[in-house]
């Protein structure tokens, strides 16, 4: 990896690959899943695609390959992925912090998202995932905490705990 690809950090974990999708896992049995977004470091910079839903999982916001497009005026967007705080969603009503995704000043990609999936809220933080206000501290049935994923780009979240296919 060059300087310019970022690396990506979910919960306590880092993750390094070229291009990540971060994806929840909304039926265990046939382990379909719902993509949350995707990132691609490019020469271009940072690549951010991304649908974003209300907690009535109402599509409120999409994000195609950085082209943001707005679905709903109870929100406003500020900034840009890769300046100051990045790219933020904010509810007008009451200033939630929807959506984030920043370059932070060690040069990783965090996102932060607040999105509700068939009845479940999941909040992605660079410090932690949560499940229905459960916090998810396993990666693939393990402990793991401020660990290194090298290769890794395929990453999703269960309602057990995150899975990274290698």
């Amino acid at each position: 990896m060059s300087h310019e690809d970022y690396m990506l950090i979910i919960g306590t974990n880092v993750y390094a690959n070229p291009t990540y999708t971060v994806s929840y896992e909304v039926d265990k049995d046939t382990g379909d899943r719902i993509n949350l977004f995707t990132l691609e470091n490019s020469e271009k910079g940072l690549i951010l695609t991304a649908e974003i839903r209300d907690e009535h999982a109402n599509l409120i916001a999409k994000i195609d390959k950085n082209e943001f497009t707005q679905l709903n005026e109870k929100f406003d967007v500020q900034g840009e992925i890769e300046k100051g705080t990045g790219l933020t969603l904010i509810g007008k009503e009451d200033g939630t912090v929807i959506f984030n995704a920043r370059i932070t000043e060690d040069e990783y990609v965090a996102v932060t998202e607040i999105l509700h999936i068939r009845g479940k809220k999941i909040h992605i933080t660079d410090d932690a995932v949560r499940i229905d206000d459960v916090t998810l501290q396993t990666v693939n049935g393990i402990k793991l905490h401020h660990n290194f994923f090298i290769g890794t780009g395929e990453i999703t979240i269960t309602d057990d705990g995150v899975k990274i296919k290698r």
